[in-house]
């Protein structure tokens, strides 16, 4: 019988605005709690930031809502209840010796990271004297063969922090009496390493540091309509709270950043989103990730579906920021339809490709198509533009040369300065990376897109 496992498509590739460390927990329950990042910059730091050549616009950044960065976990799994009710009774005497005894076989084994623990009376003994509070068990994966099961998933703070301290297994075996108990429970610390929230006080503070006086902040909304429909329970209210928080976060700095909403655009709700982002007025465009909607290009279908979403968009004037590639065999075929029959259905307002060639692995024929059609003055190209923060983020060093080759067909008055990573280190990669003269990296320093023009 399979593991039951309800795991997300979580984009790798996709690495968001990380400056703070990732969540350190070492031991039972001793937090080693990072000090947030995002200190003011100081008054040399900044001067010498301005003396320096900068990019007047970050044209590609993220934040990181608590609700997305736990999205990027595996989903929790609804256990059958037998095993649902063996997992609240664990919870609920975490404290309890004589509660915890009877969960466990006699003869059950309890390893806590360094060492084993044999027979249910120790194992209880050490679990109740061993925590501060309670917590709760958070499946991702169970398995149930005849009278033995197993569960697995994190251990999880109730204290209201939702601190994801500990990784567990619990292997069962069923008695006689019907009833479910733990043969062998595992702890393993620290657990999964969940990246702390990035707010918008925070880049604006790294933006300082980087001399970048501006910031396009694109909303991870999508993340919640990664996957299968119906994986994520309540996903459009998820989708629709982190596009909230987003816009609320960016209009504390209204002259520093500007928010694009986002969305799943095969989703059902995906136009009621759109509409809902273009009425409040809090969105200067859209981001559509179609690696995360996995959209196939040759589907008509599905194509048809996004096409709906960027002809709203084009009627609302809404700019969009695209990341186009969809699985791995993203090339030309693909990057003719994007260019024919989406980019096309919005002939009126910007489309920027995110990544240069459109996302992860460099695409040499997929960029030609764009490079192909702007260097010919192609009427459907007169509003693309081109972030380049895939060249330096994902291009290898024996491709560097392809790269600046095709850069140049495009023209780099085409090309927006963006970094979707820590801003002063994505600037020194770019310019260390890239082969480009110091015209042509100032040139792409202080392009501003059309949507940013004016602020």
């Amino acid at each position: 019988m399979p593991f039951y496992v309800n795991s997300r498509a979580i984009l790798l590739a996709l690495t968001l605005l990380g400056s703070a460390e990732p969540l350190a927990l070492a031991g039972r329950k001793s937090l080693n709690r990072p000090v947030a990042s995002g200190s003011a910059v100081t008054a040399t730091e900044a001067s010498r930031a301005q003396e320096r050549l900068a990019p007047s616009v970050d044209h590609h950044q993220h934040l990181l809502s608590p609700a997305s960065a736990e999205a990027r976990l595996p989903l929790p799994v609804q256990l059958p209840e037998a095993l649902a009710r063996l997992a609240r009774d664990r919870e609920l005497n975490w404290n309890d010796s004589a509660g915890l005894a009877k969960l466990f076989v006699e003869d059950g084994l309890l390893f806590t990271g360094d060492r084993w623990i044999s027979g249910r009376q120790p194992i209880a003994a050490y679990l109740a004297d061993g925590y501060t509070g309670p917590y709760r068990f958070k499946p991702i994966g169970y398995r149930v063969d005849g009278p033995a099961g197993q569960i697995a998933g994190y251990m999880v703070e109730d204290d209201g922090t939702n601190v994801h301290f500990a990784f567990f297994h619990l292997a069962l075996s069923k008695g006689a009496d019907g009833a479910w108990r733990i043969k062998s429970e595992t702890q393993i610390f620290p657990g999964p390493m969940v990246e702390n929230p990035v707010t918008a006080r925070q880049l604006v503070t790294m933006l300082d540091s980087a001399g970048i006086r501006r910031a396009v902040v694109l909303s991870n909304a999508y993340y919640f309509g990664v996957g299968r429909p119906g994986a994520v329970p309540d996903e459009y209210d998820k989708v629709r709270a982190e596009n909230e928080w987003t816009a609320q976060q960016v209009g504390q700095f209204p002259d520093r950043l500007v928010a694009f909403c986002s969305f799943n655009p095969l989703r059902d709700y995906a136009l009621t989103e759109l509409e809902r982002c273009a009425r409040s007025g809090r969105f200067r465009g859209l981001k559509l990730n179609l690696n995360g909607a996995q959209l196939d290009f040759q589907n008509p279908e599905q194509v048809s579906k996004v096409r709906r979403v960027m002809e709203a968009a084009n009627k609302h004037r809404l700019p969009m920021i695209i990341h186009v590639r969809s699985g791995n065999n993203y090339g030309r075929r693909d990057a003719e339809v994007f260019l024919r029959q989406l980019v096309a259905a919005a002939p009126d307002v910007p489309i920027q490709i995110a990544h240069l060639w459109g996302g992860e692995s460099f695409s040499g024929p997929a960029l030609s198509v764009y490079a192909d059609a702007v260097s010919a003055a192609d009427p459907v190209a007169k509003n693309l533009y081109f972030d380049i923060s895939g060249a330096w983020r994902y291009g290898k060093p024996e491709e560097m040369p392809e790269i600046v080759t095709l850069l140049r067909r495009i023209g780099p008055e085409r090309i927006l300065y963006a970094s979707d990573a820590p801003p002063s280190e994505a600037w020194e990669e770019f310019r260390k990376k890239l082969t480009l003269t110091d015209k042509e990296i100032r040139v792409i320093a202080t392009n501003v897109a059309p949507y940013m023009r004016g602020r």
